[in-house]
């Protein structure tokens, strides 16, 4: 009986040891005397000591080129103890008898050592100064905070394989009759389900970066240059608008609405969805007048479309007639947007003109870096280079946005991410998405579409990263979403072309997925867009708890918005409601 329970009690602990695991529960309140419940999301103790008096500094590696910030300084024989972040990755330098906040890493006078620790949440660690060196040892082991997200990614998996056996189920059993459709909901039936269905991937997954991502910095933005996941939303918007434009005024051209109405209703569109985004940056209170941001999202879109669409309206013929010839044959698509290229190259050079000419009188030409802490306050004062310069100067920094991860981590000046210069680049992102409307239009195999797709993606891809030097800070041209920089605008596009062959493949190449639970979604985007922001701390949709201190409580609440939404998406569906602008 003993025996019994014994093997009992020995199940039970290791059941809860695993759950701890998969839950990132450290398994104890106090290691050492430290509060181990004190600690938030992305942290760890540091304890410290040292056989002389000595400061110890950290630079994380999302502050590129900023000099070493002091953390704590340790006297002689003396332990200190003291929480660090492990959200990223970052390097230790030990320095004798320095007890500067900052110190510049060119400066290597006094230093002891330096260290790249690999640091986890949850876990406490020792760092040892001793004449013979520094070092650090782990004294109690992190949690993974990976484990919550291959959980729920099973999870979500698993629902969504069994919903799909469901439906092709009860599609086999159940009896319908001859279906009937308005010609609304039969243009829905007829159209592309890849165009929709990449749409609706877009929107999700903005919802879910918005929702916070579950605290996965790589699922967010990047602070300055380079590319994470959170950076691929907002251009896949700008593209895929693109992809539509052709097919829309060509439609409009069938339907024989004269040229003047199609340009009214694209001026009327953009005018509606700019306004609205003015209207959305007031969500958080934020309506004063003189502190109003201007510029967002919906009003980048809003610039982009109407120069893109405009544009083609006035330029693309009603009745395109390709070459003649195996050349103009195979090369139809891209003829038929001459005049297009011809406006994205203009875009460009005036971009490229700007940002290496206009500068504010106190900062280098052509500077593309943050500002404050960067390079050791070299142009401290230059946040953005030319964009900054500009927006401040025309819209004023209290109509800029406030609360940039950029100004969190180097300081230095405010920068908009969606300001006036970056409208340039949006414009020819959604123009190389117009190039890939254009294929559709006038290429009508599947194969032809998709090797097309393809081989642009390949080039912008190469063109995107000779232009960033392969590289996230040595290019020219750096890719960055804060400047909407070319290498930006090139990287993210050919990231769409092929998320748009992969999903026009299988929805209607292949035709074995129908876009769910994405499309959906995808049919709704701007109403879906509007309603998670208005929504934005309001329950159900969000919720706290008293301790939500775990990457994996935070993935919890974002997804549970994030579907939410998707659910809402398929009621509008399912009872035909469409809001569009």
């Amino acid at each position: 009986m003993n025996e019994t329970a014994v093997i009992s009690n020995n199940t039970w602990q290791w059941f809860r040891e695993v759950a701890q695991s998969w839950l990132e529960d450290p398994g104890v309140e106090e290691h050492e005397g430290l509060n181990m419940t004190a600690l938030k999301m992305d942290q760890a103790y540091m304890v410290g000591f040292s056989d002389r008096n000595v400061g110890v500094y950290s630079v994380s590696d999302d502050c590129f080129r900023c000099p070493f910030e002091l953390q704590r300084t340790l006297t002689e024989g003396a332990e200190e103890s003291w929480v660090t972040s492990t959200a990223r990755r970052a390097t230790w330098r030990v320095y004798t008898n320095i007890t500067e906040e900052y110190i510049s890493a060119r400066n290597t006078t006094g230093m002891m050592c330096q260290l790249r620790p690999d640091l986890g949440q949850f876990g406490v660690y020792r760092l040892n100064v001793t004449g013979d060196g520094c070092d650090i040892s782990t004294s109690k082991e992190p949690v993974d905070i990976y484990r919550p997200l291959l959980l729920l990614l099973g999870i979500l998996l698993g629902a969504w394989v069994l919903y799909g056996i469901g439906k092709l189920i009860m599609s086999r059993v159940r009896v319908t009759g001859k279906l009937r459709y308005g010609d609304k909901e039969l243009a829905i039936q007829q159209r592309l389900r890849a165009l929709d269905t990449f749409r609706g991937i877009a929107i999700v997954f903005m919802i879910f970066v918005n929702d916070g991502a579950g605290g996965y910095w790589w699922l967010e933005h990047a602070t300055w240059n380079g590319l994470v996941a959170g950076d691929l939303v907002f251009p896949a918007f700008l593209w895929i608008m693109g992809v539509c434009i052709p097919l829309s005024i060509k439609s409009a051209f069938a339907k024989g609405i004269p040229r003047w109405k199609i340009l009214l209703h694209i001026v009327r569109r953009s005018c509606m969805m700019f306004l609205l985004g003015m209207s959305l940056n007031t969500i958080y209170g934020r309506n004063m007048l003189q502190q109003l941001r201007i510029f967002g999202v919906l009003q980048r879109l809003a610039v982009a479309y109407l120069i893109a669409a405009g544009y083609y309206a006035l330029t693309a013929p009603k009745y395109y007639t390709p070459p003649r010839g195996a050349c103009g044959q195979a090369l139809k698509d891209v003829l038929s947007c001459a005049w297009c290229w011809v406006l994205a190259a203009v875009l460009v050079a005036l971009h490229t003109a700007i940002t290496f000419t206009i500068h504010d009188p106190n900062c280098p030409a052509g500077y593309l870096g943050p500002g404050g802490k960067h390079d050791d306050w070299v142009a401290s004062e230059c946040s953005g280079g030319a964009a900054g310069y500009i927006d401040r100067l025309v819209l004023g920094e209290a109509h800029l946005f406030q609360q940039s991860d950029a100004k969190r981590v180097y300081g230095g000046l405010r920068t908009d991410p969606e300001g006036l210069l970056g409208c340039l680049t949006s414009a020819v992102q959604a123009l190389l998405g117009v190039q890939a409307g254009a294929t559709v239009l006038l290429q009508r195999s599947h194969k032809s579409r998709i090797s097309r797709w393809l081989a642009w993606g390949l080039v912008f891809a190469l063109i995107g990263a000779l232009l960033a030097g392969f590289s996230r800070e040595h290019g020219v041209v750096p890719i960055n979403k804060n400047l909407w920089s070319m290498s930006f605008v090139l990287v993210t596009s050919a990231c769409c072309l092929v998320l748009l062959s992969i999903c026009y493949t299988f929805t209607d190449a292949w035709r074995i997925w129908g876009g769910g639970p994405f499309r959906a979604p995808g049919l709704n985007a701007i109403a879906l867009y509007v309603g998670h922001s208005v929504c934005a701390h309001l329950f159900p949709f969000h919720w706290r708890i008293p301790v939500m201190r775990t990457h994996g409580i935070h993935l919890v609440e974002a997804v549970w918005g994030t579907a939410l939404w998707v659910i809402i998406a398929h009621v509008m569906a399912k009872k035909k409601v469409f809001i569009t602008l």
